[in-house]
């Protein structure tokens, strides 16, 4: 899923996302996310996992621990304390 200071999006992604957003009557909203998720106090983060991976069927890419490491991401460079 996605949590921390950064997210990163493939082209795909982002393009599936941009299409939900023109499909809305305003262009404000991803129509489908909005309309297939029960996202009440979510915040953005799980939003948007959820809508491109459950709503839009995005596949997901792994992490890449060169752009971001947390101790929670089973990530075995945290904060780059790799050394015993």
């Amino acid at each position: 899923g996605m949590h921390g200071p950064i997210e990163v999006f493939s082209t795909e992604a982002m393009n599936t996302l941009a299409a939900d957003y023109h499909a809305s009557w305003d262009g404000k909203a991803p129509s489908r996310c909005v309309h297939e998720l029960h996202f009440g106090q979510w915040g953005e983060d799980m939003f948007l996992d959820q809508c491109l991976s459950k709503v839009l069927e995005v596949k997901p890419r792994p992490t890449d621990e060169r752009l971001m490491c947390e101790a929670h991401c089973d990530c075995p460079a945290w904060y780059w304390c790799d050394n015993d």
